[in-house]
Order: C-alpha cells, then structure tokens, then sequence
C-alpha cells in the first residue's frame, strides 16, 4: 500500500516500506530537484521541505512525532519524504524511540513536538538522549514574533514561563537555536551535519516558527559528509604498551567499546588480561570465554572482585564507560594499585567516577586505541587468569507464580541463544535480574540505561531498537514501568516487531526492596494488579498472561513465533529478591538510612 493511497493520513501501515536512506536523493550535481509536493512555481522548496531533505541527505532513517498545528507543515515534508515517520502517543516514548534507533544503528534520529507540553513534555527524553550519549535531533513548534508575550496558545517563546534554556545550546543541547528566518537554516543545518557524522553523541534542537516551516528557502546546498578524525597519539599508546606489558592488569569493558569487540578479544587472548564489564557493556566480550570474570555494578556478580585478587591484578584497562554508579558503585576494591588507563572520546570523564586513582586518560575512540595498541605490541609473558563464569545449573519448572531467576533461564535459551533478537531492559528489578543471569556472546544485544535510568524508556525505546535492527526486539520490564508509559498502540499501528515481557508483583517491587535494605518496612509500594494482557489486547497487540512456570515456556516460544507486537504478562514470585545488594550498600554509605517505620502497606 503506497502513501498516495492515503494522502490525508498521517499515520501510514507501511510493513512492505524499506527502512533504508533513499537511493537518489532530492540534490544532484548542487542543483534543487523540485519536489512532486513543492508549492513554489520557483522550484524552491519551503523550510520544512529543506529540513526534511538534508536529514535525509545526513543519513537519517527513523522519526518519532506527536502532530500539532505548530509543527504540521514539518511533519507533513517528513512524512512526504523517504525518512519513516512514526506518530507517538507521547513525547516522551517518542523520545525514547528515538534514542534507541540511534543507538541500534549509529545513525542520528528525529524527534518531532509541537509548541507548549509538546516540547516540555520531552524535557525528561531531551535530558535521557544526553546521558545515554544518543543521536538526536528535537525538531519543536516555536510562537510567531507577532504573537510573543501576548498568552498566545500554548506560547513557546524566550517570554514564555517555563521554556527558558530550551532553545540555546549548553548543558543539554550540544547545539540550540530558534530559526526565525528560512534564511537561517543552512548554516544550522551545517552544525547539525558534522554533528549527526561525528565519532561522539550529539543531542540538538531546532525551533521553527510556522512561516520559517512554510516560506521558501534558499536551501542548495549538495551535503558532504565529511568528518576528520585524529588518530591516538602514537606516543601515549607506546606508553600503554609499556604499563600494560610490566603489570597485570585486567580490562573493564563499557558500551563505548562494543564496537571494539573483535579488539577486545584479540588483546584479551595475547596478553592473557581477565575481562570484566559495565551492565551497558555486556557482549563487548563474550560471556562464555574462560577469561570473562563477570559483570560490575547494579546486578553484577561478586565473583569479579574475588577473581581480581585472585588474578593480582595491578592495573585496569577501562575502554569506553564513564564508571558511574550504577556500572561500578564506585568500589575501590575495582581499581588496584596502580590505578587506571581510561580510554574514552571525552576526556571529562577521566578521573571523575574515582578521583583519587591515579589516572592515565586518553582521548580516543576504543577500537582505534585498541587496533594502534596491538600493531604496537610484541611478544610478551601472558598472565594466567581463573575465571568463575560458569553458566548456573538448570533450575527445574515448579508450580505457582513464576520465578524470575527462572524466567531469565528461559530467556537466556530462548531468546538469548534460540533466536538474533534484541533485549532492552528497564530501570528496576529487571534491570537487576537481566544483568546478572543472561549472557551474551557479542555485543548491541542488550541495551539498558545506567545513567538517568527513565522509567518507561524501555517500554517505548523497545519500538525504535525493533526498527534500527530491523529484527524481533525484546522490552524486559517491571509492571510499574509499563503502567507508567508504553507505546503498544503505535507498535500495534505499525506493525513494529516488539515484545514486551512484563515482570508483575502489582508493586514496585524494587522500591519496596531497597527500604527492606536500610532497615524500613515498605510504604505505598504496593498497587492493583493489571491485567497487562487484556490491556495490550485491547490496544491491538496480541498478548497472552502466565500465571504458572509451567506455563511459561509455551507462551515465550509464542511470543517468539508471533509477527507483530505481542506482550507477555508474567506473575512473578515476589519473595526472590533482585541481586540489588550493591545498589543498597551504596545508598546507605550516601547516607540514606533511617529507624524503621511502621509497615502500612506490605506484601
């Protein structure tokens, strides 16, 4: 069905449309090709036409909107172009699609709101594809000059309350800026360019006012993509070389150096080093190798600290992650005596997650380190390493409410080994449960936010990973999660391949955990429990509930088979506790800790 079958439609069923940047472009030799929807006689095109054609020009594939009449003419060229629109149902979950399109494919994506709550209501998505080091571009509504300072509706302006610093580059945008004039677009759309081409994350925002989206541009430009990019000093490598061959050390993997994997391996095995990583780098290096020691942080597994001072290591070799909490707890224990080599492309975080280590930075991306690093190496005296990452025994189906350890068992070898999909996990519980039971043997299967740690980033970024890789994508998350956002009818809408596995214990099982740990009985934790299945049915998603272990391997094979969304709604035993242990001890050392209260609403 092509889009000219629905021409006043904004939504479009387009399962047979390829996902792919357009083959002949609008621009040939420099030169303005009028397009079929242009209202100009002069062949130009408007300033939404020329926005939508230099997105495609920079590679772009996926968009992410919710319409309204301040951003309409923008939608429409998107819409109208090869770049696949998705109209949401809330900012944020367009957003959060968003983010983890550009994640799955390293390609920038779009994001598009009007004026007023549709551009406040991504604040939390615009904040979440910063700290997840996303390619993002924010296209929003902005008030006419005229209209300014007068309670236009929905007034998004510099007068207007509550939008102040939204429209200027800093803290939150690497680049800003209102356009007020289509004159303005092509050196903002410049910026966006070698921005959406670099090596490093880049989360930008375009204001356009009605008659910037509308009036014709003088947009000619043929877009290069053009990026220059600076070897490692070949020096400092020489000097990693140096520290790396006189000591043991150990390499701690994050998620900047998944596309480092290949390297990883190859220096893991000729120096013999043990490996570890962050929960965001899992897969960088596989999980099944005798070398891998286990995964730090939230739901990590204690054997690492063990087999660290078993192997004696005397440096740590840290490619691509900025130790945060959630991915270290900041343990002294991880870091040895002779401290760290940190190698990452922003030098902000070297020595900000432990400032007292003694600290070597580099400012490079992983696998070009990594592919200096080992043409530099010679022979050299291995060092022996003993690994604990042994997979746990098979634990054997009960009856009654569904484990999670066992319901990671079944995901591990259905989905994990049975199947290419890929598995994107919530803050929470599951979060925890994921990281510490599946395993997986390469990386960009299994995505999850250890930074600002959104509920509901999950529920809906699980519809742009389906995109990006273009294959089944899992969403493994709490029940509160998905009660506070999902997008199941967009998925259901457009065909989108995801799968939402749903934790239930009708509670924030989590936050009821973590005042168990400092000594509080559980308050305002619990909740109704929700039919997720008869939810999702009546959203257009095929679903099916579990109630028993027994059940649960017919409805993940399933939910597997299923083309389309399909939700899988699993009763969980809510006295297995998350493997949390380290995120509370780090709570209680911040200070959060308190006489226990009375238990008002306890399980």
């Amino acid at each position: 069905m092509s889009k000219a079958a629905h021409p006043e439609r904004n939504v479009v069923p387009s399962p047979e449309r390829e996902i792919s940047v357009v083959a002949e472009p609008r621009y040939r030799s420099g030169v303005v090709q009028k397009a079929a929807y242009s209202p100009f006689e002069n062949g130009f095109l408007s300033g939404a036409e020329a926005v939508s054609a230099a997105l495609e020009q920079m590679g772009v594939q996926h968009a992410f909107a919710i319409i309204g009449g301040g951003i309409a003419p923008m939608c429409r060229a998107l819409h109208d172009g090869s770049i696949r629109m998705v109209h949401c149902r809330h900012e944020a979950g367009a957003a959060f699609a968003a983010i983890e399109s550009s994640l799955a494919s390293g390609r920038m994506s779009v994001v598009v709101c009007t004026t007023g709550p549709g551009l406040t209501n991504l604040l939390t998505g615009m904040v979440g594809a910063r700290w997840e080091g996303a390619k993002v571009l924010f296209i929003s509504g902005y008030t006419p000059s005229g209209s300014r300072g007068r309670w236009a509706f929905q007034e998004t302006s510099p007068v207007a309350p509550g939008v102040l610093g939204l429209h200027q580059s800093g803290p939150l945008f690497h680049y800003a800026s209102a356009i007020e004039s289509p004159a303005e677009l092509e050196a903002a759309l410049v910026r966006i360019g070698y921005g959406a081409a670099g090596p490093g994350p880049f989360v930008a925002h375009l204001a356009l006012p009605l008659s910037t989206q509308t009036q014709p541009s003088q947009y000619k430009r043929n877009w290069i993509r053009q990026l220059a990019t600076s070897a490692p000093d070949p020096a400092v490598v020489r000097e990693c070389v140096k520290h790396l061959k006189a000591e043991r050390f150990a390499i701690w993997c994050g998620f900047g150096s998944r596309a480092a994997a290949p390297e990883v391996l190859a220096l893991a095995e000729l120096s013999g080093a043990p490996v570890m990583c962050t929960p965001r780098g899992k897969g960088a290096f596989p999980e099944s190798h005798p070398q891998y020691l286990g995964t730090t942080g939230f739901g990590g597994h204690d054997r690492v600290l063990e087999q660290l001072q078993h192997a004696k290591v005397e440096r740590v070799l840290v490619l691509g992650s900025r130790l945060g909490e959630m991915s270290s707890f900041w343990l002294d224990a991880l870091v040895p005596q002779s401290g760290l080599i940190h190698v990452d492309t922003d030098p902000a975080v070297f020595g900000c997650a432990y400032p007292n280590a003694f600290t070597l930075g580099v400012q490079a991306d992983c696998k070009a380190f990594l592919v200096d690093l080992l043409q530099e190496w010679g022979p050299m005296r291995p060092v022996p390493s003993q690994s604990s990452s042994v997979p746990p025994p098979l634990i054997p189906p009960r009856s009654g409410l569904v484990r999670p350890s066992y319901l990671m068992q079944e995901v591990q070898g259905q989905i994990v080994e049975g199947s290419t999909a890929s598995i994107i996990t919530e803050a929470g519980n599951s979060f925890s449960f994921c990281t510490h039971y599946l395993r997986f043997d390469r990386p960009g299967r299994y995505r999850v936010s250890t930074g600002f740690g959104s509920m509901g980033h999950a529920s809906a970024g699980v519809l742009g990973l389906a995109m990006a890789t273009g294959t089944r994508s899992v969403a493994i998350l709490g029940d509160g999660a998905m009660l506070m956002l999902n997008e199941m009818n967009t998925a259901a809408t457009y065909g989108i391949e995801a799968l939402w596995i749903v934790l239930n214990d009708s509670a924030y099982g989590m936050i009821a955990q973590g005042m168990q740990s400092i000594g509080w009985d559980p308050f305002l934790t619990n909740f109704q429990r929700v039919d997720f299945a008869a939810v999702a049915q009546a959203m257009g998603v095929q679903a099916r509930g579990v109630r028993d272990e027994s059940e649960l391997r017919a409805g993940l094979r399933e939910a597997m088979a299923h083309k389309g969304p399909f939700l899988l709604d699993v009763w969980i035993d809510p006295e297995e506790r998350a493997p949390t242990g380290s995120r509370n001890k780090s709570l209680q050392k911040q200070g959060v800790n308190a006489p226990r209260m009375p238990g008002a609403d306890q399980k």
